[in-house]
């Protein structure tokens, strides 16, 4: 698996299907925050935005390579959001 990795200071972060993403990890640094939003309706129910921050970290793994993560946007509030993309 090869990674890439970055800091969000500002601005939103996306991820989809065509970037053949396997793995993504997302943590806040102190004083910092985040919002994880997925692109998909489920069980009738629109997507809503989950909030990150503090040092928590989200890690998000596919099931397989040809099924890779999709429909992921991060959207930066606070301070610096620490992110490594697998794949």
């Amino acid at each position: 698996m090869k990674f890439f990795t970055t800091s969000l200071t500002s601005g939103t972060f996306l991820v989809e299907a065509s970037q053949g993403a396997s793995l993504l990890s997302i943590q806040p640094q102190d004083a910092s925050s985040c919002t994880i939003l997925g692109g998909i309706p489920f069980n009738g129910l629109q997507p809503s935005a989950i909030s990150v921050s503090n040092n928590n970290a989200l890690t998000l793994t596919s099931a397989s390579p040809t099924s890779p993560l999709d429909g992921i946007t991060i959207a930066w509030t606070a301070g610096t959001i620490d992110i490594i993309v697998g794949y």
